[in-house]
């Protein structure tokens, strides 16, 4: 009796011991599920976007500032240095809706250029929004601001998702802020953000999809860390930025060179981005593998080429240095020439680049 009590004791550890394991694999799938995923500040930016956005405009101004020497002698209020903006006639701002905004933002509403961490502007058929994340900057403080300038205190949930109104005559009180998307503003505080538009419907919607989860668009991981973006999501880019809108002689001119390239598959994502120390990426994304193996050979043959919707020769605006293929998408890395405008002119129609 005694030797078989002993033999059931001396098991029972290893029963403890394995069903402990269990447990601690278990504890640690959930905890792996819950965990927030590291990415991208675009990544992030783009799934707080309504899923139905088909046209993204963003602009790290962290990374900006730094790119750009912000902490620079006598530019103790960037981006206004001796009467002037640093930013004019900028490619890394010229994605943002507010650059051009800045000295007024940062003395009536309290937030800017000088001070966020970045934007987002997401475009749709339904309506379009403007993200911010506000950084260090005290929302309580901005949302007074507001409140002082017209907008409607919503009270309950005032810094948790309610709309605040103003509309034309709010921004009216405003000298020189007439941009329509900021007619309309609400507040997450949690996590630091505020969102614009010129539709409170269309920013409530953003609102719900910035807390419940929003666009998941593969292409926004295929660059690194970019200061300025535009990304057409499925085949807006076919739409948006189609030869179709160039003239006769252009695009007989880029029938051919679509054909000396080898022909392109149509696009389901298109995206352009530049970096720090002017890298240049463009992304292209395919409904098919096969696609994507063979257009990463004529997407490179295009980015050498004449772009006669342009009247731009691509290898003045950027250096193409490589390529890569990805499962569906296609990524072309390489430099932005000085003083050139490689993400202007690669996301305003027609670009041959983006054929379809």
């Amino acid at each position: 009796m005694l030797d078989r009590l002993r033999n059931s004791m001396s098991g029972r550890p290893r029963v403890l011991l394995s069903g402990l394991l269990v447990l601690a694999v278990v504890i640690a799938a959930i905890l792996y599920a819950a965990w927030p995923r590291s990415g991208s500040t675009l990544e992030r930016a783009t799934s707080l976007l309504p899923k139905d956005t088909l046209r993204i405009a963003f602009t790290d101004w962290s990374g900006v500032r730094d790119e750009m020497d912000a902490d620079a002698a006598g530019c103790t209020a960037w981006p206004h240095c001796d009467g002037a903006s640093v930013l004019d006639g900028s490619e890394l701002a010229s994605s943002s809706v507010i650059a051009g905004l800045a000295p007024t933002l940062d003395e009536e509403l309290g937030w800017g250029p000088r001070s966020i961490e970045w934007e987002v502007l997401g475009q749709g058929r339904n309506g379009q929004v403007l993200i911010v994340d506000a950084g260090s900057s005290e929302l309580d403080g901005i949302a007074k601001r507001y409140e002082e300038h017209g907008f409607a205190d919503p009270g309950k949930r005032r810094l948790d998702g309610a709309v605040w109104s103003g509309g034309p005559d709010a921004l009216a009180r405003i000298p020189d802020l007439a941009e329509p998307i900021l007619q309309h503003v609400a507040f997450l505080g949690d996590d630091h953000l505020l969102l614009s538009s010129d539709s409170p419907s269309a920013l409530a919607r953003a609102v719900k999809s910035a807390r419940d989860g929003g666009l998941s668009w593969d292409l926004a991981g295929a660059v690194t860390e970019p200061l300025s973006a535009v990304g057409f999501v499925d085949d807006f880019a076919c739409e948006a930025l189609s030869m179709a809108t160039a003239d006769p002689g252009a695009r007989a001119t880029a029938t051919r060179v679509v054909e000396e390239a080898g022909g392109v598959s149509p696009l389901v994502g298109y995206l352009v981005a530049l970096g720090p120390d002017r890298a240049w990426t463009a992304g292209f994304a395919f409904e098919t593998v096969a696609q994507a193996r063979h257009d990463a050979r004529s997407r490179q043959s295009l980015a050498r080429a004449e772009d006669p919707g342009q009247m731009e020769s691509y290898p003045d605006l950027f250096t193409l240095d490589s390529a890569e293929r990805d499962d569906r998408m296609v990524v072309l890395h390489g430099r932005a020439a000085s003083s050139s405008y490689a993400l202007s002119e690669t996301t305003q129609g027609p670009v041959l680049l983006a054929s379809c």
